[in-house]
């Protein structure tokens, strides 16, 4: 099979083409990316990789792209991801994360990609930002171009914040108690899920090889307190007289994150054998054959599934941050 995966050059993209290069000595992958520099870096001299330097706002490059490597499967994980930045750059994050998205979906119609699946965000169910209210927006266009397709499927999938990925406040913190600095803590109360780049990639393969058209996925993982989070962190590095200093929310932070609303929970599944959920589409003109059960359970916001289990985060943060 032949994947196609925008922002292949981030921690997401870098994990899953090293999983879909294991999984079958036939895989090939199109790196689509702008940063041309990683590309050269982590990819050169594979010859199961093919790199192309492109934006996913530019449609015409993107619909070329895939005309020429005619993928099987599209993975879009490109993004502008920073929530305090693009509260202050929104028509960058419009361009990037709406228009791009619907290019992404529009490009794979035209040129017959089997699956499309938008990696969107927990920041995407009740949008509070810029950011998730972009990605909001997204899942609806590839809810939107599934019903509109006559062969390409497109769905989406959530997920939480990724320990060690590129960015994450854990790596940053335990460098900064490394040094013996003090932590900054926006709040005592946030919560926030987490789980490994390992699990992401499971997650997003999981919902790629599971949708049935229009969908959107979402784990079913703990999530942490950020004070838990900075104890874990204070356990790793043997700073047990680490100390925190609170400031405050940064612009549109939410104090507890959602992956699944009340409203999504009657067209909401568990996906069989898989810590999976799946929320179908409210109008499709797919037949969605997969028998699984409904999910009866309470809507996924992070203050209601808080672990207070700090031995189970410090092996999940360790577990994370060897991943890296």
């Amino acid at each position: 099979m032949k994947y196609f995966i925008t922002g292949g050059t981030g921690s997401l993209g870098k994990a899953l083409i090293k999983r879909i290069l294991e999984s079958d000595i036939k895989n090939t992958v199109i790196v689509y990316s702008r940063d041309e520099g990683k590309q050269a870096n982590s990819f050169k001299g594979n010859p199961r990789i093919k790199c192309v330097i492109g934006d996913v706002r530019d449609f015409h490059k993107l619909n070329t792209s895939m005309a020429i490597h005619r993928p099987d499967y599209v993975i879009h994980a490109a993004a502008l991801k920073r929530v305090d930045d693009m509260e202050f750059y929104p028509d960058e994050c419009v361009k990037t994360n709406v228009t791009g998205s619907e290019n992404v979906a529009n490009a794979s119609m035209l040129n017959g990609v089997k699956k499309c699946m938008l990696v969107s965000t927990d920041k995407a169910c009740q949008p509070v930002n810029v950011y998730g209210s972009s990605k909001f927006i997204a899942e609806r266009i590839f809810t939107n171009c599934d019903y509109n397709s006559n062969g390409t499927i497109f769905a989406s999938v959530r997920y939480g914040n990724v320990i060690a990925s590129r960015g994450s406040f854990i790596p940053m913190w335990m460098g900064a108690l490394n040094k013996g600095e003090t932590i900054r803590i926006t709040s005592p109360e946030m919560t926030r899920f987490l789980f490994t780049l390992g699990d992401a990639v499971d997650t997003v393969l999981n919902a790629l090889y599971n949708c049935e058209g229009g969908e959107v996925f979402v784990p079913q993982i703990n999530s942490y307190k950020i004070t838990s989070v900075f104890e874990a962190c204070k356990v790793l590095t043997n700073q047990a007289e680490a100390k925190g200093e609170i400031v405050g929310l940064r612009p549109g932070e939410k104090m507890h994150e959602d992956m699944l609303s009340k409203t999504e929970l009657p067209y909401t599944y568990k996906v069989d054998d898989l810590n999976l959920l799946c929320i179908r589409p409210q109008y499709t003109n797919r037949n969605h054959n997969k028998t699984w059960e409904r999910y009866d359970g309470l809507e996924f916001n992070s203050g209601l599934h808080v672990s207070d289990d700090l031995d189970q985060l410090v092996e999940l943060v360790h577990r994370g941050v060897s991943e890296t």
